[in-house]
C-alpha cells in the first residue's frame, strides 16, 4: 500500500487547532511531520508533499506555487479571491475543534489523490509490463485503456486505439446485421457469470489471420455496477501451428506415446497408444492414465530410475484377447529453461516378439530336443537353485536299451528314449524331471519319506516294464533314490549317492535275470 511522507505546516496566529494536530490520529499510511511556522523557506519535503495551513494571506500567496504544496487559506473569501483557485482549500476563520477535524479531513483528501495518482500509475506500468495484449473496454465495447502489446500488434498508437470500438482499431468489416460490438458472447458470458471467460477467438491482422487466446473478466464502477471488462489476449498462432505439427509428429512415431500434464491428463496420443490403452483418441478426456496403469499393466520387474533424464523405465505385462503382450514402459518428465516440471510424456515398447524369442532360446536351452523334456543343464540349474530344500532324488537307468538299438536301430530306441520320457511326465507330474543323458533320467520330488519314494518307483518301474513287454521289447529301468536334508549343499555328492544306488539296483535286476 502507498504510503504518504507529508509535512505540515501549521502557521494560524489567529486562528488555533485545538487540540493541536498530532501523528498518532493521521489516517493510516501517512507518516506526517508536524511543524509551527517559524519563518523563513518553505518547500516540500523530497519524496513527499506539503500542507501549509495559514491565515497569513502574504505566506498563502508565496506558497501555491510550491511544488507538490497544497495552501489552505484560512480567512475571508474576499482577501484571497484572486488566488482561491489556486488553493487546496480556503475555510472561514473557524478555530478549535472544529479546525482540528477539517485538517484530518483535508490530510485524508491528500493521501486519496496520490493514492489515485499511485494506483493509476500501477495500472499503466502493469499493463505495458505484460508481454500479451491488454485492454479495457467499455460495456459498448469502446476501449478506455490499451497496453503497448495491443498497439504493436494492431499497429496503432494508444491514441489512436482509445475510445475506438474493435472494427476501427482492427480495419474489420462491421457486421451485416448491424451489431457494433464485436466479441459480444464471450463479453456477455464474462458479464453474466461475474468470473473470467477464457476462449480462443480468431481475428483478421495485416499479416492475416491470427488465433488469440482471450481472457475476459467484468469490471464494476464504484457503485457495484458493471463497466465493461478487462481483456488479455495471447497470440496462439504459431503455438496452434505447432500444435498442429506435433500432432502429425506424435500421430505418425512408429511406437506407441502420450504426452500428459503435470496432474497426468492427456493432452495428446497417438492412435498406437489408444489402440492399447482402449481409450478414444479423439475423446481422450474420460481416460485416466494413473488408473490405465494401475489396473491393467502386470510389474514384470523393478522400475529403472534414471534421475540425471529424469526418467523411469520398467517392464510390464498386459494381458488382451489376443494373448499375453510384454511392454517396456518410459516415463519422461518434460522440464522447462528453468528446470520446473510442465508435464510427461510416454513411450510403449512392444516386447512380445523379444520375449517369445528369448523363451524359445532359454527352452531350447534347457530342452532335450529327443524326448521333450528338461536336459541335463536345466536340472542342474534346478539344483543350485534348490540346494538347501529337503528333497528325495530318483535316478533311473534303462535295462536292454543297447539290445534294442543293437536288434532294432536307433528309430526304434529313440521311441522308447521318448515313451520313457512320456510315462515318467504321466508318474511324477508334479515334481522336476530331465533326461540326464542318454538313457538315464532323474527325478527330484519334493518329499521326505523315502519309503514312499520307492513305492512310487516301484509301481512306475511297473507300469514301463509291462507297457514294453506289450511291445515285444525286453526293457526295464533301474532307479536308485538318495534323499537330502537340505543341511549339506553339495549336490554331486547327492546325485553321486542316488546314481551309485541305481547301480546297486541294476545288478540286482542282473544277478535276479541270469
Amino acid at each position: 500500500m502507498f504510503r504518504l511522507k507529508l509535512t505540515i505546516i501549521d502557521d494560524l496566529v489567529n486562528n488555533k487547532f485545538d487540540p493541536p494536530l498530532t501523528q498518532e490520529e493521521m489516517p493510516e499510511f501517512v507518516d506526517a511531520d508536524i511543524r509551527i511556522y517559524s519563518g523563513g523557506k518553505m518547500e516540500a519535503p523530497v519524496g513527499g508533499a506539503m500542507l501549509v495551513v495559514t491565515d497569513n494571506l502574504a505566506l498563502a500567496r508565496n506558497c501555491i506555487s510550491l511544488t507538490e504544496t497544497y495552501v489552505i487559506f484560512v480567512g475571508q473569501y474576499e482577501e484571497a479571491k484572486d488566488i482561491a483557485g489556486s488553493l487546496f482549500d480556503l475555510w472561514p476563520e473557524w478555530c478549535g475543534q472544529y479546525l482540528h477535524d477539517r485538517a484530518l479531513r483535508a490530510v485524508g483528501d491528500i493521501l486519496r489523490r496520490y493514492e489515485k495518482i499511485f494506483h493509476k500509475h500501477l495500472l499503466d506500468a502493469t499493463i505495458d509490463t505484460v508481454p500479451d495484449m491488454l485492454w479495457y473496454k467499455r460495456l459498448d465495447g469502446i476501449h478506455t485503456m490499451v497496453n503497448e502489446a495491443f498497439t504493436e500488434i494492431v499497429h496503432r498508437t494508444r491514441d489512436d486505439c482509445i475510445n475506438k470500438d474493435h472494427f476501427y482499431i482492427w480495419n474489420a468489416p462491421r457486421p451485416e446485421d448491424g451489431n457494433q460490438f464485436s466479441c459480444a458472447e464471450s463479453e456477455e458470458i464474462a458479464i453474466s457469470t461475474g468470473k473470467m471467460y477464457v476462449c480462443d477467438e480468431p481475428v483478421s491482422t495485416r499479416e492475416g489471420m491470427k488465433q488469440f487466446t482471450t481472457y475476459k473478466t467484468p469490471v464494476y464502477d464504484p457503485f457495484g455496477n458493471v463497466y465493461g471488462t478487462v481483456g488479455v489476449g495471447r497470440d496462439v498462432t504459431n503455438f496452434s501451428n505447432l500444435g498442429v505439427e506435433l500432432a502429425i509428429l506424435v500421430e505418425n512415431l512408429p511406437f506407441p506415446m502420450v504426452i500428459l500434464s503435470t496432474d497426468h491428463k492427456v493432452v495428446r496420443m497417438n492412435s498406437g497408444f489408444a489402440e492399447i490403452s482402449g481409450a478414444d483418441v479423439d475423446d481422450t478426456e474420460n481416460f485416466s492414465y494413473l488408473r490405465w496403469k494401475s489396473s491393467r499393466l502386470i510389474s514384470e520387474g523393478d522400475p529403472v530410475v534414471n534421475e540425471d533424464r529424469h526418467s523411469t523405465i520398467q517392464e510390464f505385462r498386459l494381458e488382451t484377447p489376443s494373448g499375453t503382450r510384454y511392454y517396456q514402459l518410459t516415463e519422461l518428465e518434460i522440464r522447462d529453461f528453468f528446470d520446473d516440471l510442465s508435464g510427461y510424456f510416454a513411450t510403449l515398447q512392444d516386447l512380445t516378439y523379444q520375449r517369445s524369442y528369448e523363451e524359445t532360446i532359454i527352452r531350447a536351452a534347457n530342452t532335450d530336443i529327443l524326448t521333450g523334456i528338461n536336459n541335463r543343464r536345466f536340472f542342474y540349474n534346478f539344483l543350485s537353485e534348490n540346494c538347501r530344500r529337503p528333497m528325495i532324488l530318483f535316478y533311473m537307468d534303462l535295462d536292454g536299451f543297447k539290445a534294442v538299438n543293437d536288434k532294432y536301430g536307433h528309430n526304434k530306441g529313440d521311441e522308447v528314449l521318448i515313451r520313457t520320457a512320456e510315462y515318467i511326465k504321466a508318474y511324477f507330474p508334479s515334481y522336476t524331471y530331465a533326461r540326464h543323458g542318454g538313457d538315464e533320467f532323474i527325478v527330484a520330488a519334493d518329499l521326505r519319506d523315502e519309503s514312499q519314494a520307492r513305492l512310487q518307483a516301484n509301481k512306475f518301474e511297473k507300469a514301463l516294464t509291462d507297457h514294453f513287454a506289450a511291445s515285444g521289447l525286453d526293457v526295464t529301468i533301474s532307479i536308485g533314490i538318495a534323499q537330502t536334508d537340505g543341511v549339506s549343499a553339495d549336490m554331486d555328492a547327492f546325485v553321486h549317492e542316488a546314481d551309485m544306488r541305481m547301480y546297486e539296483i541294476k545288478k540286482a535286476h542282473h544277478e535276479s535275470k541270469y
